[in-house]
């Protein structure tokens, strides 16, 4: 297989999985929790799943499917993070604005 041809499989599992695991601004925004799975090289096990459908679909070898694989980890990892830090800066928005709000009917 050609170098652009093997690059261009690779963005589209990639993408394929992005979209299909990206999340959402309820879950990002309004502290919904991920259901709880099972952790298999910290990746839920329905998303190890996915990953091997994608092995399967896209017929990649095993040095593909582990630069996806590394791409997904980072992927949810980073969502994790993103996400753990907007619902942190809300969280503070909170606190200062119940501050503000607690002192005005203190003083009133």
């Amino acid at each position: 297989m050609e170098m652009a041809d093997k690059k261009s499989l690779l963005w589209d599992a990639f993408d394929e999985m992005k979209e299909k695991w990206s999340l959402n601004e309820d879950q990002i925004f309004y502290k919904k929790e991920l259901p709880s799975e099972k952790m298999i090289d910290r990746l839920p096990e329905s998303r190890v799943k996915d990953l091997e459908a994608l092995k399967q679909k896209y017929q990649l070898d095993d040095i593909d499917f582990l630069f996806i694989v590394g791409a997904a980890i980072g992927f949810t990892e980073g969502q994790t993070n993103v996400k753990k830090i907007v619902n942190s800066k809300i969280s503070e928005i909170e606190d200062f604005v119940n501050g503000i709000i607690g002192k005005k009917k203190q003083k009133g």
